[in-house]
């Protein structure tokens, strides 16, 4: 895959726009152009953690056998009607299989496709994966149901608080000015969210984080030791950051996509919150029923793990799907792991947008020794860096899992 510039607007070349018209399922089934094995299409609206904030975790996501304006379901939403506004200035390259009324502008159609979304899956409340749906509430015109873990809809509440921006959001469906109307799923809860789909929230952690002076702690429902010293002192409480995976489930179609909020890795954690997840889904993986994984890559390989606060590098990324490899050889009741995730793609997100040369001295920790000549050029853009990375662990592990870095703009049928 080509050098990408996060920051740089979104222009499909026709080659990339051949391939994705290629992949893109219709709506009808019997179609020669719709796979039997599709479950879901995504677009994505915003792929990265930062720094850019055109560039926010948010995908628009359908059932593949069903159309956009059925019941589109938001997830995520760091950079939302910006990003669709820029989508749909040539909707034909992402959306070929809607028709909008003649004479609409990108922003008219851009307003029309925000009615079809019926409803929003928040995995935690952080302001990359919030932001741009705090300020889509100024043109909702209708309530809309936002669901998420309690501490998430915590969060977000917290936003709307009439001083950051106003009080749109309420656990109240009754409230006239509720916009949002926020509802909490349980632990393992089964959600059905359209005939034949469904969604199950499962806690994961991402990390911890420093609390204010005086903030009670979130008591985590995940299992761990207790938080230790960080190598830089930091005054406040600090707690445990509880994000979510969503297990979607196309039942007419009997295949999974699982999405993955922000998540730590088990090996820095110390807990064991991903493999309990993997337990879970080993069963549908081992039917060759899980289609895809969209799974956080925030920092290449060379980062300490000190310095992850809560996210993934392509060592520890690949190590969680060796992790998932071992309970679907449980389930299958055999020991090689070759090529056992065949068929599965790893939908890669949240990249920190690039590496930025600073000074050693000012940083907190002893560096590791870069494994980059010093003489290349920087910033580095790190979606090379990454999928290189995974490249060469994925030849040495042989798991047979495809990687696909996600783009902002691009469309994913999985």
């Amino acid at each position: 895959m080509p050098d990408v510039d996060p920051a740089a607007p979104m222009d499909l070349a026709p080659d990339s726009l051949a391939l994705q018209k290629e992949s893109v399922g219709c709506l009808d089934s019997e179609s020669p152009l719709s796979s039997s094995s599709t479950a879901f299409s995504f677009v994505c609206l915003g792929v990265g953690g930062g720094p850019f904030d055109n560039n926010c975790s948010c995908y628009l996501m359908k059932p593949a056998d069903r159309a956009w304006h059925d019941g589109t379901v938001l997830v995520e939403g760091g950079s939302f009607l910006g990003s669709l506004m820029e989508c749909l200035e040539h909707p034909d390259k992402v959306f070929p299989d809607v028709e909008f009324p003649e004479g609409v502008n990108a922003e008219g159609r851009t307003e029309i496709f925000n009615s079809w979304i019926s409803q929003v899956f928040l995995s935690h409340g952080h302001l990359d994966h919030i932001y741009g749906l705090v300020l889509a509430s100024a043109n909702n015109r209708a309530q809309r149901p936002v669901y998420g873990l309690q501490d998430t809809l915590d969060t977000l509440l917290q936003v709307f608080n009439g001083r950051i921006w106003p009080r749109l959001a309420s656990y109240d469906e009754t409230d006239p000015m509720a916009f949002y109307h926020l509802r909490c799923m349980r632990t393992g809860q089964v959600l059905s969210i359209d005939t034949d789909i469904d969604v199950t929230a499962l806690p994961i952690s991402h990390g911890n984080t420093r609390l204010a002076v005086g903030t009670s702690v979130f008591q985590s429902v995940l299992d761990g030791p207790p938080i230790g010293p960080l190598p830089c002192h930091m005054d406040g409480d600090m707690s445990t950051v509880v994000s979510t995976a969503f297990l979607f489930t196309n039942h007419r179609r009997d295949r999974d996509v699982l999405f993955m909020g922000d998540v730590e890795p088990d090996q820095v954690s110390g807990a064991s919150a991903n493999f309990r997840l993997w337990k879970q889904v080993a069963p549908r993986a081992a039917q060759g029923k899980l289609n895809a994984i969209f799974l956080e890559c925030s920092f290449s390989s060379e980062q300490p793990d000190h310095l992850l606060f809560g996210h993934m590098t392509p060592v520890h990324l690949y190590r969680e799907l060796q992790a998932l490899a071992q309970c679907v050889c449980a389930e299958r009741k055999i020991s090689s792991t070759d090529q056992i995730l065949r068929g599965v793609k790893c939908i890669v997100i949240h990249i920190k947008g690039m590496t930025l040369s600073g000074d050693l001295k000012s940083y907190c920790y002893v560096p590791r020794p870069k494994k980059r000549p010093t003489s290349m050029q920087l910033p580095l853009h790190l979606e090379s860096v990454i999928e290189q990375e995974l490249a060469d662990l994925e030849a040495q592990g042989r798991l047979g899992v495809e990687f696909i870095v996600a783009r902002r703009g691009q469309r994913i049928e999985c």
